[in-house]
């Protein structure tokens, strides 16, 4: 009989939950498992590592991403509420990165137009962010890598490392500041996933 084809799961924000989902309820398909600056679950215990959307500036946001008219004229004329508020990024960061990062972040504001057609996608993200609940992450069996940020204005950060915690021998690495693009540490981190996929994935394996 054939063996299942296995591949490596990368989660990044929202995507964490279905690349999550995936690694548990197919262990036999799941070479690795990478969550980056993940959406996740984490008990209200656990401090969150950012304070939580006040209703003006969930407001705010919610009416920049409603049109592409909209969020073409905050990109204009006001860049540092879309850096923060759609980005989750401190605009002080962006501001005193190198310029490939600053050219990064143009390019990733520049394709989220038309934005009308991820709307749907938007608003179920934000319905999947206000339900979650504890996934069985102890039955993961791929290796798992965990990356956040701390300063990540989505607060992804205690999460991630209460999700790495729960997931037999993850290994979780964090970075102090850059926000949820993780600004000032793209090459680093692209080479610690490289790595980490090719120890577990095999070199020949792995396309970068």
């Amino acid at each position: 009989m054939r063996s299942a084809l296995r591949a490596a799961i990368i989660g990044v924000s929202a995507g964490a939950p279905s690349a999550t989902q995936f690694a548990i309820r197919h262990p036999d398909r799941c070479a690795a498992l990478v969550l980056l600056v993940p959406l996740a679950y984490k008990p209200a215990e656990v401090a969150p590592s950012a304070p939580k959307l006040s209703p003006r500036a969930e407001k705010v946001l919610m009416t920049i991403v409603g049109s592409d008219l909209a969020f073409w004229l905050a990109m204009k004329f006001a860049r540092t509420a879309v850096i923060r508020l759609v980005l989750a990024t401190p605009p002080e960061i962006v501001s005193a990165a190198s310029k490939d990062e600053r050219l990064r972040i143009d390019r990733m504001l520049d394709r989220v137009l038309p934005i009308g057609d991820r709307l749907r996608g938007l608003f179920n993200e934000k319905r999947i962010a206000g339900s979650l609940t504890r996934f069985a992450l102890e039955r993961i069996a791929a290796p798992t890598l965990v990356i956040s940020v701390r300063d990540d204005l989505f607060g992804t950060f205690a999460s991630a490392q209460y999700t790495a915690a729960q997931i037999p021998n993850a290994k979780f690495l964090g970075y102090d500041a850059g926000g949820h693009l993780w600004v000032g540490h793209h090459e680093d981190l692209i080479a610690e996933i490289d790595t980490f996929l090719r120890s577990h994935c095999g070199a020949d394996r792995v396309q970068s």
